[in-house]
């Protein structure tokens, strides 16, 4: 028994100590689910050094806390329980109530072992369990506890030891790609267990790693990882013992909105203390009342409140006098903001905006003008292009709160709107900002030029695209090639409106262009450009007699230098499904149609219609060309439709600058 006491006061020093250090949390307004649903999996080490380092089973007790502060309906939840091997495998499952919470929790404790330690595995086998059956609506996120790293002894040739950092590094990229963050708990009760394992993981995918020393704190780690993951916090009611007329009464106020579960922890040493619940109508529970919102464990007893009405609770605990009691409470929310914009006046470059913000409980607007009156409403206005922000203090006007603010220009600009709510920190949903702005207009569509050649005319051809295009703000416009069925060096554009053409050698064809202006607003036209020659008849066949006479000579001359990819080209291609099987191909003459050499099993954010390789100088190199652009790892951010490829380099290619989908190519020359 002293045993016991001695414990329970360390781990109520060291929750005290947790409630300094981690403040209140940001909530998110989701777009679905419920800020306070998410997929869960516990992956809890059972290993036979877990009977030394926690020998009374506290472990347990730390997922019973966890299990009875979530909400009673809306997670999916599932455990892995591993030594050398997977022990249990509970599948991810909606979690409906206390008797699906003992459930689990059951499953957990009857999974016993003696084995080694893989963590690679049991952490691959949780990502999978989330990837295959969590909810596709919801957040996910992974608790890890271990006490120590991974150890694999009877390994003696290393091929399980190099299998298991294989799966690990194969959990932590999918967990990066799909946002699951994974908070981790080194139990270091004996000395011996290395940290650094399970802080690359935890550092790897955005969560948390904390170590402890005795497991009897393992319940306060796992407090704070819901707090971390629910965004949530613990909150101190009181930490006494009991007055020597043996009964402690114990206020607490229920916010106006907010609160969608009410989850009252207390921490008693005598079993035989009681406690009685209070209505802020005045009226107490009775006991069958209490037992069906009561969850019960051998260190605590959770008091669940659905709902609790808003006002002035009071807890009253009876037990023996100078009894020690701590009572913490931490409360779940289905909390968010809804913000809005509207343009309200227009000046010139200047516009004048009006932003509303409604507050939503559990999917409800709150229409109730004290809230928006009673707590602070604000909204950050965030200039991309500089980083500079700007605070704006939000007014309530009936069933929302409001604010203005003026711009000058087309910037853009970022605004997300807060509110603080008794410790709770809510963000709305993000708007861009940036003034109206109509799309330039094509005078005709198509555009047709239609030129006529001779022997003595010009080569090179020009036309003012400002005189083909107007827009209603600006008075000039930047004009951009999107598609064109010619040659880079026949048809271009200098200075951003003169297009050029070598009007005697690009022949008949056609071209997208695209106005741009200052707001970046584009609109296309197809430029249809027809040549025809009136040298004559004859003068054109004795060219074409002269030329194929030219060609045929020089036949031996142009194999050797045509623009033929000699040599073996391999693409690999990438995206959220993970990665496709390599396609290996040799070079072939002219252009190579990508779509015609690549199949991938998943949608990598490249049109492979419109992407094609060609060959580059001297054999040292090959060209990507697209008639889009995309961004690769050797630009440096910059999106191009020409790019380099050169001998023995691998360079990625993406839609977009994380590189989270798109291909790998390699190219290898064949030898001289």
């Amino acid at each position: 028994m002293k045993k016991i006491r001695k414990a329970v006061c360390s781990l109520l020093l060291f929750a005290a100590f947790l409630m300094t250090v981690f403040p209140a949390l940001t909530v998110s307004a989701a777009g679905t689910g419920s800020v306070n649903n998410m997929n869960v999996v516990f992956v809890l080490d059972g290993s036979g050094s877990m009977y030394t380092t926690d020998k009374d089973q506290l472990r347990f007790e730390a997922l019973e806390l966890f299990l009875g502060l979530s909400t009673e309906t809306g997670n999916y939840m599932g455990a892995v329980v591993f030594d050398d091997q997977i022990i249990l495998k509970q599948e991810m499952q909606p979690i409906q109530g206390k008797a699906d919470k003992s459930e689990l929790s059951g499953k957990v404790r009857k999974a016993v072992s003696k084995g080694d330690t893989d963590i690679g595995s049991a952490v691959l086998e949780a990502v999978r369990m989330l990837k295959q059956s969590g909810s596709p609506d919801l957040p996910s996120a992974i608790i890890l506890l271990s006490d120590g790293n991974t150890d694999l002894p009877k390994d003696r040739t290393g091929a399980k030891l190099a299998e298991s950092e294989h799966r690990k590094a194969a959990a932590i990229d999918y967990a990066r790609q799909k946002e699951i963050s994974i908070h981790s708990v080194c139990l270091n009760a004996n000395g011996k267990a290395k940290k650094e394992e399970l802080q690359e993981i935890s550092d790897a995918t955005g969560g948390t790693c904390v170590e402890v020393k005795k497991a009897k704190d393992l319940k306060d780690v796992f407090n704070q990882f819901y707090n971390i993951i629910y965004s949530t916090k613990t909150t101190n009611l009181v930490d006494t013992k009991i007055p020597k007329s043996g009964e402690l009464k114990v206020p607490f106020t229920i916010p106006v909105i907010g609160v969608k579960e009410a989850n009252i922890i207390i921490n008693t040493l005598n079993p035989d203390t009681t406690y009685n619940l209070f209505h802020p109508q005045g009226y107490g529970y009775t006991r069958a009342e209490l037992d069906q919102m009561v969850i019960r464990a051998k260190t605590f007893t959770v008091i669940k409140i659905e709902k609790p009405e808003p006002g002035e609770w009071e807890l009253v605990v009876r037990g023996a006098r100078r009894d020690q009691v701590k009572i913490d409470m931490v409360y779940n929310t289905d909390l968010s903001l809804n913000l809005e914009k509207k343009e309200k006046q227009t000046n010139g470059q200047k516009v004048l905006w009006e932003l509303s913000v409604q507050a939503a409980n559990e999917g409800e607007a709150v229409t109730n003008e004290k809230v928006y009156k009673q707590y602070p409403f604000w909204a950050v206005v965030t200039d991309p292009s500089t980083g500079d922000t700007k605070k704006l203090e939000l007014s309530a006007d009936g069933a929302k709160s409001v604010a203005e603010f003026e711009t000058e220009g087309y910037g853009k600009y970022k605004v997300q709107a807060f509110c603080e709510i008794d410790d709770m920190k809510v963000r709305s949903n993000a708007l861009t900002v940036q003034k109206a702005n109509t799309l330039p207009e094509w005078k005709n569509h198509p555009v047709v030029i239609e030129k006529k050649t001779h022997l003595f005319s010009k080569s090179l051809y020009t036309v003012d695209l400002n005189t083909l295009a107007t827009d209603a703000e600006d008075s000039s416009l930047d004009f951009q090639i999107v598609d064109s069925g010619f040659g880079e060096e026949e048809v271009f554009i200098e200075d951003g409106s003169k297009l050029k053409v070598k009007i005697k050698s690009c022949g008949s064809g056609s071209l997208t262009v695209a106005a741009v202006d200052q707001a970046g607003a584009a609109s296309q036209v197809q430029i249809e450009i027809r040549t025809s020659s009136i040298t004559g008849i004859i003068v054109i066949s004795m060219i074409l007699a002269i030329l194929l006479i030219a060609f045929v000579l020089c036949i031996p001359i142009i194999r050797s230098y045509l623009a033929v990819v000699r040599g073996t080209i391999q693409i690999l291609t990438y995206g959220e499904e993970g990665t496709d099987m390599p396609v290996t191909f040799d070079g072939e003459k002219g252009r190579m149609i990508l779509a015609r050499q690549l199949h991938p099993s998943q949608d990598i954010g490249i049109r492979l219609e419109k992407c094609y390789l060609t060959a580059g100088e001297k054999n040292s190199c090959i060209y990507f060309v697209s008639t889009d652009g995309y961004y690769s790892d050797q630009d440096a951010g910059q999106k191009k439709k020409k790019i380099c490829i050169r001998a023995g380099m691998e360079v990625n290619i993406s839609s977009d600058m994380d590189f989270a989908n798109g291909m790998r190519i390699v190219y290898m020359p064949y030898q001289q």
